[in-house]
């Protein structure tokens, strides 16, 4: 006898690897209203140059690393190696323009933030893979980053002291492309 079992459909959305994916999201959801406080403490106990200065060499430093994955890719997987410098050129180029018209390196931090958040999305959509096209899998992941994002931004509308930011969406969605193009990039298949 056959029959619909909820405990099949469930239980792929409680492996290990997407409980890491909830607990991200908790952390963002707990942290994101106190993320001018934290600013704030850090600008009274430095000085606020020096924490701008910090956010920046921070991501400068991801930058430089994303590079040097460019460079493991092109020894790892020859025929990756150009679109996946290429794509990482463009964000990076696109993200230092960003910069030079908004000056604030506060507002890059989503593009670690939601690096993070679509590498584990894929993955543990990876992990419930029936044999599904790889692309197929990034791109899904890159949606459902995009969504999260989005609904980020409109949680971040309704709280005090935040606000909702068109511009902060297409930063998560970049930030999620940063990420699956390295994923892609490294993974051997």
């Amino acid at each position: 006898m056959t029959g619909f079992s909820i405990k099949g459909r469930i239980s792929p959305y409680l492996s290990r690897r997407w409980l890491f994916v909830y607990g991200y999201l908790v952390i963002l959801i707990i942290g994101t209203p106190y993320l001018p406080l934290v600013i704030y403490l850090a600008r009274k106990r430095w000085q606020g140059g020096s924490v701008s200065n910090f956010v920046l060499a921070v991501e400068i430093a991801i930058a430089v690393l994303l590079m040097f994955l460019a460079v493991v890719t092109y020894f790892v997987n020859r025929k990756k190696f150009l679109p996946f410098t290429l794509i990482l050129s463009g964000l990076i180029a696109f993200c230092y323009f960003f910069y030079l018209s908004n000056p604030n390196p506060y507002e890059l931090t989503h593009l670690p933030e939601y690096a993070i958040m679509s590498v584990l999305l894929n993955h543990a959509i990876r992990a419930g893979d029936r044999g599904e096209n790889k692309n197929y899998l990034l791109i899904r992941s890159g949606l459902i980053t995009l969504i999260l994002g989005a609904v980020d931004e409109l949680y971040q509308g309704l709280l005090p002291l935040r606000y909702f930011r068109g511009y902060d969406i297409m930063l998560n969605a970049l930030g999620g492309i940063f990420g699956l193009t390295v994923f892609w990039g490294i993974k051997q298949d």
